[in-house]
């Protein structure tokens, strides 16, 4: 790309031609990962070079989302060393070092680290078998934090995704000699605020690869808030989830603007400002940028970036994904939430106009910080009742996103208000931490009936009884949404609020409370036959 088709000065020897690298590998099924091995042969020529590629399906399409590029430094040649002495380290398990076992790290996504005690922090590596051996599996493990005296408390980088404290996760898959492998994970900060090293070493087939070892300074800055909950992994099996990835998801914030504009800023991250799809330049953070559209044109202002466009604005984070924006122009005001403008979300946002005519603010933004932003229950709600809500929330949005067409039409997956559930972004997360809670307890989960992720609605309360979704909605049956009793709303003479489909947040909060019922409970007895698994 830019321009588009041309020869790359990079072209590699498994390259189709010097303007298309190679396929991606195989047959890659809808919610599966495919592999592209990008090989890439360095020019004659010394210097910073930055290679862009956008993803197809050659003659036929553009794949959304599929831009990327390589950062390339061109240096001159040096000697590299063979003979590397292996670490001194404490296998997880029972194995022995073996020379032909070798393996280059060539992408790390943070060199160091800085968070609060039991943040999660997202990290990317990839590498390279440069052994001999073809490998049958491979493990990444971490060491314990070190670099911290004086702590009696047993401390772990461990997060919910990994298989035990110690091991990240194992893949079955062979690797042959000049294969490369890319894996994305999550870290936990440890609980107690000091300076620490996350040490992170790879095994393959049973054996230590000696040369490799990747360490990362972590600093933390404060301890874990009273209510964190670390993950329990000694005793857990590890469960697999069937996405490889924390999903985004593409929310409606808001509809036809005042006079078509949005005043955006930033104080934690800069911005990639792009035309549709092509990287325009960087808002800087603490600046202000103004989107807007008129009469067919969009246009972007700032200090020193200014274009007009026929295609959409995008502004998405350049380092943070979990950045704040604020929308400065922007009130949005809720009565039983008192005086607070829900004006500040995370993640990207875009400005577009919809096939109806309808012009829309648009945050894209991963799945767990828009399920954070959720306002439909308050923060002195029953723990376990919370987790219960987020669960069909988190599955109810995830249906929607992947199983329907409603919005396909709007470019987005789901509207902020509760024509979906009503997503309140930022401010939502500071005035409810025990919301943050559940959902960092409940993460990736979702419900399931016979396998299939399924709708899962809610409302306030019942007369009594929920109703069958073919009693409020008609059409086929859904099994997992039959009638069960509501108890604790029939107890206290309460009258039907709400379609009655699904689950009942009245009783399933007394549920929870007075029941004393957790969060698995509770769903299974309102959505029928349904199991609780974790998806990412």
């Amino acid at each position: 790309m830019e321009p588009r088709y041309h020869n790359s000065l990079f072209k590699g020897t498994n390259w189709i031609e010097p303007r298309q690298t190679a396929k991606i590998m195989g047959v890659v099924k809808p919610g599966q990962t495919g592999m592209l091995e990008l090989q890439l042969k360095a020019p004659a020529k010394l210097g910073h070079y930055r290679e862009k590629f956008w993803l197809a399906a050659d003659s036929w399409s553009w794949v959304k989302g599929g831009y990327f590029y390589a950062e390339i430094d061109v240096v001159p040649l040096t000697e590299i060393a063979t003979d590397v002495p292996a670490p001194q380290i404490e296998a997880t398990s029972t194995v022995e070092v073996v020379g032909d076992y070798r393996a280059k790290n060539f992408l790390l996504s943070k060199k160091q680290i800085t968070a609060v005690g039991g943040e999660e922090v997202d990290l990317v590596v990839a590498f390279q078998n440069v052994g001999a051996t073809t490998w049958k599996k491979y493990v990444l493990v971490a060491d314990e934090p070190s670099g911290l005296a004086g702590i009696s408390q047993k401390l772990s980088f461990a997060d919910d995704g990994w298989a035990s404290t110690r091991t990240i996760f194992e893949t079955k898959k062979e690797i042959p000699q000049w294969g490369t492998m890319r894996e994305e994970f999550e870290v936990r900060a440890p609980i107690k605020q000091g300076n620490y090293t996350l040490s992170l070493r790879l095994q393959a087939d049973g054996k230590i690869i000696p040369d490799f070892v990747i360490q990362i300074p972590v600093t933390v800055t404060q301890d874990a808030p009273a209510y964190y909950v670390a993950p329990e992994l000694n005793e857990k099996a590890f469960e697999t989830p069937r996405l490889s990835e924390e999903p985004r998801i593409r929310v409606g914030l808001w509809k036809d603007p005042d006079k078509g504009k949005l005043e955006f800023t930033s104080t934690e991250d800069s911005y990639i400002v792009f035309d549709g799809l092509e990287q325009k330049g960087i808002l800087v953070k603490n600046s202000l940028g103004v989107l807007s559209y008129v009469n067919g044109v969009y246009s972007f202002t700032s200090g020193e970036l200014n274009f007009d466009t026929t295609q959409f604005v995008r502004l998405e984070p350049e380092t943070n994904p979990h950045a704040v924006f604020s929308l400065t122009n922007y009130t949005r005001s809720v009565s039983w939430k008192g005086p607070s403008n829900f004006n500040t979300y995370r993640g990207a946002l875009e400005l577009r106009l919809t096939k109806s005519g309808s012009l829309y603010a648009i945050n894209d933004v991963l799945f767990e910080d828009y399920v954070v932003g959720i306002a439909e229950t308050s923060n002195g709600s029953p723990i376990e009742y919370i987790k219960a809500l987020l669960t069909a929330a988190r599955t109810y949005a995830y249906y929607i996103k992947e199983y329907s067409t409603k919005h396909d039409e709007r470019y987005f997956d789901v509207v902020a208000t509760t024509g979906d559930q009503l997503y309140l972004g930022y401010m939502s997360e500071v005035m409810m931490p025990r919301v943050v809670q559940a959902s960092q307890e409940t993460r990736g989960y979702m419900i399931t009936y016979n396998t299939d992720i399924v709708i899962t609605p809610y409302f306030a309360n019942t007369d009594g009884r929920t109703r069958a979704w073919t009693e409020v909605w008609g059409g086929g049956e859904k099994p997992w949404l039959v009638s069960v009793p509501a108890l604790y709303d029939k107890r206290d003479g309460k009258s039907l609020y709400g379609h009655g489909v699904g689950m009942s947040a009245r009783d399933a909060a007394y549920m929870a409370e007075e029941g004393k019922k957790n969060w698995e409970e509770i769903l299974k007895y309102y959505y029928t036959g349904v199991e609780v698994g974790r998806v990412y």
